[in-house]
């Protein structure tokens, strides 16, 4: 018997969570999962909780939350989270729901001073930690060669990722966002990668968030 799960993904609303027609499109899709993939702060002055209280309006009956190199507010976004049974702010690290396995990883490849940022080495150490059984692996970076190229047609996924990738025999779906210019869809090998950025390179809100089907054995 299967049971699919609809499930919404976002990211790299770089502050612009309240708008009219990102808050629109997100109200009248429902899902029973909610993914947001990073960057949600839109400068020093946002302290997250306007962010989260959004969130928890939004009407999804789970919803995941991992922030990304530019948001420096997480600790007080993930203690906001704490106030909501149905909202997880996850950094790095696995969860169940509705059956389905995901793992969840704020960090991408160094370049600039932000946040969890890390170097090929040690993204190689913690993408170790990803357990086999992962069926949606939610990551701030995109895989290196995959919607990751920037307006100076330079690549900067993680290597790491692209090469733990294959070794997890269950993935069907690597969600994540960071390089706005490459919103998109695509599938190599049987596993669908979603760059789900809904700003472009300018930060403007340009896209929608993307919803798909999860077909649950």
């Amino acid at each position: 018997m299967t049971a699919n799960k609809k499930i919404v993904c976002f990211s790299d609303t770089h502050g612009q969570h309240r708008n009219k027609k990102l808050n629109s499109w997100l109200m009248n899709n429902s899902a029973d999962i909610l993914l947001f993939a990073g960057d949600y702060q839109k400068n020093n002055q946002d302290h997250g909780k306007i962010f989260v209280e959004w969130i928890a309006e939004l009407p999804y009956k789970h919803k995941i939350i991992i922030p990304g190199n530019h948001d420096n507010n997480f600790d007080n976004a993930r203690e906001k989270c704490k106030h909501y049974d149905n909202i997880h702010f996850i950094v790095h690290e696995g969860i169940e729901i509705e059956g389905i396995k995901f793992f969840c990883s704020a960090y991408s490849r160094t370049f600039g001073n932000w946040y969890f940022m890390e170097s090929e080495d040690t993204l190689k150490y913690l993408y170790e930690k990803i357990p086999n059984n992962t069926e949606i692996l939610v990551t701030h970076t995109p895989p290196f060669g995959t919607l990751d190229e920037t307006i100076y047609s330079v690549s900067a996924g993680s290597t790491s990722l692209n090469n733990r990738i294959p070794e997890l025999p269950k993935l069907e779906y690597n969600i994540f966002g960071h390089i706005h210019e490459q919103n998109g869809f695509r599938t190599f090998d049987d596993i669908k990668y979603i760059n789900c950025s809904v700003t472009n390179e300018l930060y403007e809100l340009v896209n929608n968030p993307y919803i798909f089907e999860f077909e649950k054995e």
